[in-house]
């Protein structure tokens, strides 16, 4: 769903399939400034040297990393905020660290709640996450393991 800069959606669904679904968004003000089409994509560059070069002009300046806001956010873990802001943190989940920070929020489904509590991760059904192949059944499926 497109969403203008300045804009917002409301959305209606049924919350019936039950898990933790992420719901991904954009801050309005990500797309006015940095995350705006008129700006080059930098994720993937090299910024070696860059940030000594750029704290002689903006000396609190910070780079986000060469894989975007996952490195960023898992550094911003343990930096102050200021003050009225929101976090673009992550946090531990029960696969390993979530790296979007700020820029979602996970919904949790289940049957019978009731209460706003926070009824904790997902408990998947046995079966249903992926796992890497043992070496027995990738031959077993006519996959090479030498």
């Amino acid at each position: 769903m497109l969403v203008n800069v300045g804009s917002t959606r409301t959305i209606d669904f049924v919350a019936d399939n039950p898990g933790d679904w992420a719901m991904h968004c954009h801050m309005t003000h990500h797309v006015m400034n940095q995350m705006g089409h008129g700006l080059p994509n930098l994720v993937g560059m090299n910024a070696d040297g860059l940030d000594e070069k750029v704290k002689k002009v903006l000396p609190g300046y910070m780079t986000m990393g060469e894989k975007g806001m996952g490195a960023h956010a898992k550094h911003m873990q343990h930096m102050p905020l200021p003050p009225n802001s929101i976090p673009m943190r992550g946090a531990d989940g029960p696969f390993g660290y979530i790296d979007m920070g700020g820029m979602f929020t996970i919904l949790k489904v289940r049957d019978g709640i009731t209460t706003f509590d926070d009824p904790g991760w997902y408990e998947h059904p046995e079966g249903t996450i992926a796992s890497p192949a043992s070496e027995e059944e990738l031959r077993a499926d006519g996959i090479s393991t030498s």
